[in-house]
């Protein structure tokens, strides 16, 4: 039933530059009795986002950044609920309400400014090991992990660890990655004077930058001042690199250089949100494509400004780019537009000439390309301070500011920072082919589950190449539970065998859950019982093991492999026929991708209920990343591993680096060749002991 009104409302979805600015402007111009404005917004306040950077070296405060929007929007309504979707045809859109239910409201006009937001997850391992930079939280939390790192480094005895906790990487040399690389090193070297055993030389403050200078939006002259004036302070560029995986030492580039570090800072990386994603509207990677009016075609009530919206500048024919100074002036003028509309009168097309550009540098240095006048140094950088201190959105916000960048200039930083409970947390990891998570003897502090990818666990040094690889796990499989219950020292090692991601639950967590939850204890339990080393009671029987290689075991597969296009009908088909408990499938190399077992065929029933229209492929139901194992592996791990898993029958490829099925391998046959081996050794044992006698 629709709501009665009594004045047209005007919903604006986002309050960072761009949405506020349009509040404003709204406000201004039109009647409160006439007009309600109403803005959506996750947080109650506005975040400056230039300033950042600041408050993760402790030069401003983290609440002088927040600008709370009901203080600085008379006469606008501030909502903190979730914006969940936008019916455009039916001028309505849907939000979570603060009971948790969904409920609807109906609009005259809409103005969707929400942004982006970080996507850390395009790069493996970053979003597991890096530090954003796109909320006062995520600020705080790099704050904090510097302390964290300093404190450690100070009392660290090991000149290795000491420097790699004092190593620090900014992945991305834009505005943002330079200002925070250069907080950070001011923030790190300026606080050296207070630890008596930290020295310079053990500081690495480094930015990782795909291009052949940093700054690629000022002038040339400039990027090469900052670059030098910022090697002269201790940053080092690592240029023409990109980053290909981060993990908990650091961040493995596309050339395979591993830098260490143990602070990770990624400024490179966006997305849209979800609310934008589910608009069945034209965009331009993942931006709303908007008229020269920045109305959406066909919509002339709906409006997109700011970071979600690809809006042609008029000026000069060419997209708007994501910055603030944009983001403000479309704020100003779809709001006049929006005006316009409302009286009938014909709106004008976005166009604005970009005023310039201001980067600090740190070591009370800057660039500014302002009106077509280029400074550099310290007036930049008195420049750069007194426009932000003059944009911050509130007056007592500019005062506090300005206060707390007088008081840097003669007191030193705050080195405070609140410790968090670590042993609480519930984390993801990512982990390289060939990284070790933790090692034989290591203590015990957390418990992983495998999402993606497989370990080895790995023993000691028994084989003549130094090792034994106990058991493989994968995907659903988790480990570290022993030594935590035993409240020991880490039993074996776990190396990973593919590229990994695991969820990372601290003691007190895995305590936690286990004691309530009774499925867990049990599965846990059971895992304990059956991981016991089968072999250290039976010697002789890993001794016989050892003398027949797997390739003799490998059998070929009695049926065709699947290909992941294949429809499912093929694969019920062959299962039925061959009375398989599982099916390969394979990609057009020949290569392992994944399985399909009797229990996964009931998730090809559930797709077809769903979408009866849909035609269900292998690639479907399949499990990706199969256990196996490769032929030139020793066939006491491939009984191991089918006694982890329950397995009776177990893929073989040929090399772990080019997986390409070779057939498979049954328990059965393993234990047949065992036994007969084991009793012919006994046998000839006993014609010796009667030919003494």
């Amino acid at each position: 039933m629709p709501e009665e009104r009594s004045r047209k409302r005007i919903l604006i979805l986002g309050g960072g530059f761009a949405g506020v600015k349009c509040a404003r402007t709204l406000t201004k111009y039109l009647s409160c009795n006439e007009y309600e404005i109403v803005l959506f917004n996750r947080e109650n306040h506005m975040v400056f986002h230039p300033l950042l950077a600041e408050v993760a070296s402790a030069a401003v405060q983290p609440k002088d950044v927040a600008a709370p929007l009901r203080q600085l929007l008379h006469g606008v309504k501030c909502r903190t609920e979730d914006v969940l979707s936008i019916d455009i045809t039916n001028k309505t859109v849907e939000y979570e309400g603060y009971d948790g239910k969904r409920r609807q409201m109906e609009y005259d006009q809409v103005v969707i400014s929400c942004g982006n937001t970080a996507n850390l997850a395009l790069v493996p391992g970053m979003d597991d090991h890096a530090f954003a930079l796109k909320t006062v939280g995520d600020a705080l939390a790099l704050q904090a992990h510097i302390m964290e790192m300093l404190e450690k480094a100070e009392v660290c005895e090991d000149p290795v660890m000491k420097r790699f906790y004092l190593s620090f990487i900014v992945v991305g040399g834009g505005f943002s990655g330079v200002e925070v690389a250069g907080e950070i090193n001011d923030l790190v070297r300026k606080s050296r004077k207070f630890f008596s055993t930290i020295e310079e030389k053990d500081i690495t403050v480094s930015i990782v930058h795909s291009g052949e200078h940093i700054l690629p939006e000022v002038s040339l002259s400039l990027r090469t001042f900052a670059e030098r004036k910022m090697q002269e302070t201790g940053v080092s560029m690592v240029l023409n690199a990109m980053a290909a995986a981060a993990t908990p030492d650091g961040v493995i580039l596309k050339d395979g250089t591993v830098l260490e570090a143990a602070t990770i800072v990624c400024t490179i990386g966006t997305t849209t949100l979800p609310v934008i994603n589910r608009l069945d509207l034209p965009k331009e990677r993942g931006r709303l494509k908007t008229e020269p009016d920045m109305s959406l075609p066909g919509f002339p009530h709906t409006w997109a400004i700011g970071d979600c919206a690809a809006i042609v500048n008029a000026e000069d024919g060419k997209l708007s780019p994501p910055v603030a100074q944009f983001a403000e002036r479309q704020g100003t003028q779809v709001a006049l537009n929006v005006i316009r509309r409302l009286k009938g009168e014909p709106t004008k097309p976005f166009s604005f000439k970009m005023m310039g550009a201001m980067c600090s540098i740190g070591g009370r240095s800057a660039i500014a390309e302002i009106m077509g006048l280029r400074i550099s140094g310290f007036p930049a950088w008195f420049v750069w301070r007194g426009v932000y201190l003059m944009k911050l959105p509130s007056f007592s916000q500019q005062i506090k500011v300005g206060l707390e960048w007088m008081c840097d200039l003669v007191f030193p930083r705050t080195l405070a920072h609140m410790k968090a409970d670590r042993s609480r947390r519930v984390s993801r990891a990512y982990h390289p082919t060939g990284d070790y998570i933790f090692h034989e003897g290591d203590p015990a502090t957390e418990f992983y589950v495998i999402q993606q990818g497989q370990v080895e666990v790995v023993k000691g040094s028994v084989t003549a190449d130094g090792e034994e690889i106990l058991a493989i796990l994968g995907p659903g499989d988790f480990f570290g539970e022993g030594a935590l219950i035993d409240s020991g020292a880490r039993s074996a090692s776990i190396r990973a065998r593919s590229n990994v991601e695991v969820t990372v639950l601290g003691r007190n967590v895995f305590t936690q859950i286990s004691s309530c939850l009774a499925p867990l204890r049990d599965a846990v339990a059971k895992a304990m019982k059956r991981r016991t080393n089968i072999w250290k009671n039976l010697p002789e029987a890993k001794e016989i093991l050892e003398t027949i290689p797997l390739s003799c075991l490998v059998e070929p597969m009695t049926h065709p492999p699947l290909k992941p296009c294949d429809a499912v009908e093929t694969a019920i088909e062959l299962i039925n026929i061959h009375k398989l408990d599982f099916i390969c499938v394979v990609n057009d190399n020949e290569q392992l991708v994944g399985i399909v077992s009797r229990s996964d065929l009931f998730r090809a029933i559930e797709l077809a209920v769903q979408d009866r229209s849909l035609r269900v492929c292998v690639r479907d139901i399949m499990v990706p990343e199969p256990i196996f194992i490769s032929e030139n592996e020793s066939t006491s791990l491939a009984l191991s591993t089918m006694r982890e898993h329950g397995l009776k029958k177990l893929p073989v490829v040929e090399s772990r680096d080019y997986p390409v099925l070779k057939g498979a391998v049954r328990v059965e046959n393993i234990l047949d060749n065992l036994v007969k081996l084991w009793l012919a050794g006994e046998l000839l044992v006993a014609t010796k002991s009667v030919h003494k006698t």
